[in-house]
């Protein structure tokens, strides 16, 4: 198998590096990628090896043969920054990713990696016989595009040089969102870095709240709300908790507002075990009367709201 350096060269572990949430960036000097809704994953190819690790050096390489099956057909010494997806009708699900990354025993692991197969997309290129991390980013991604990396289980995904028309067809797509970076950015391991800025396209949705899980001394703050969408006359269907977006006044005015919808039993379709909520949690109930509006990245297959953050009450 073919080289790009010394065999001698023996590859550094790099922490990925971070994007920093923000507003769309505008201007020359920005480049764009597909945000993927995957993990992390730094991968090293050297010798007769490779190796996927995730943050905080996290290992991966056993949980997904089919990915090291196709890394082993890249010459190296190499270092790729990507990311580790499971497509499903054409989409990233990470529900199917999480199903893969949880499975350790070889029998079921193999049978994963025909059933549910995942791809290695490879953003970007920080080793190659040499380091890259001080190189520009438009640079590295001319390296990259240049190795030719396309097969089955790894990718290239695309960049644009307008984020604009990025952000664009994403959202067109139904893909999470863009990353978008500073074309002259050095790499900069484990940091969360504002030369990346990232940009998801969130939905929202109305939503009846069902119950609270209060904090604060004797519950006059709200933690979490429980959330659910009418179904027919009677149903109220569980959606999930919201826990983010509040404001600090918002939470106490929440909670004294919640306090007077009481009620002794769940409002929600099914057994409270259902809800899914951590072990020993206290739950208060309410008349479901009140309706919200919350921002979500989108719906699991069971259902729940995933990533929601709260916008507020609806007249």
């Amino acid at each position: 198998m073919g080289s790009r350096g010394s065999a001698q060269v023996r590859l550094p572990r790099i922490e990925p590096m971070l994007a920093t949430a923000g507003p769309l960036p505008s201007g020359p000097g920005w480049w764009a990628e597909v945000k993927w809704d995957g993990v992390r994953a730094v991968a090293y190819r050297e010798g007769g090896s490779v190796r996927l690790a995730g943050r905080h050096d996290a290992d991966y390489t056993e949980q997904f043969p089919e990915v090291i099956e196709a890394l082993a057909g890249v010459p190296g010494p190499l270092v790729l920054d990507g990311e580790l997806v499971v497509m499903r009708g054409g989409l990233p699900s990470f529900t199917a990713l999480q199903s893969r990354i949880h499975r350790t025993r070889p029998a079921a692991v193999r049978a994963a990696a025909t059933s549910t197969p995942a791809l290695f997309v490879a953003f970007d290129v920080l080793h190659l016989g040499r380091p890259l991390l001080a190189e520009p980013y438009q640079q590295r991604r001319a390296v990259l595009e240049g190795l030719d990396l396309e097969r089955t289980g790894l990718r290239v995904p695309p960049a644009w040089t307008s984020v604009g028309e990025a952000y664009g067809w994403t959202k067109e797509h139904r893909l999470e969102g863009v990353i978008a970076k500073r074309s002259d950015s050095s790499y900069r391991p484990g940091a969360r870095s504002r030369d990346w800025i990232k940009i998801k396209h969130l939905r929202t949705a109305d939503v009846v709240i069902g119950g609270w899980l209060p904090g604060g001394t004797g519950g006059t703050t709200v933690r979490a709300v429980l959330v659910g969408v009418p179904a027919e006359p009677g149903r109220l269907l569980f959606t999930g908790s919201v826990g983010s977006g509040f404001a600090t006044a918002e939470r106490r005015a929440l909670a004294a507002a919640l306090r007077r919808l009481d009620r002794p039993t769940s409002p929600f379709t099914g057994a409270p075990a259902g809800l899914g909520l951590p072990r020993g949690a206290e739950v208060r109930f309410v008349r479901p009367v009140l309706r919200a509006e919350v921002e979500f990245l989108e719906l699991t297959p069971a259902g729940r709201l995933r990533q929601p953050v709260w916008r507020g009450l609806r007249g």
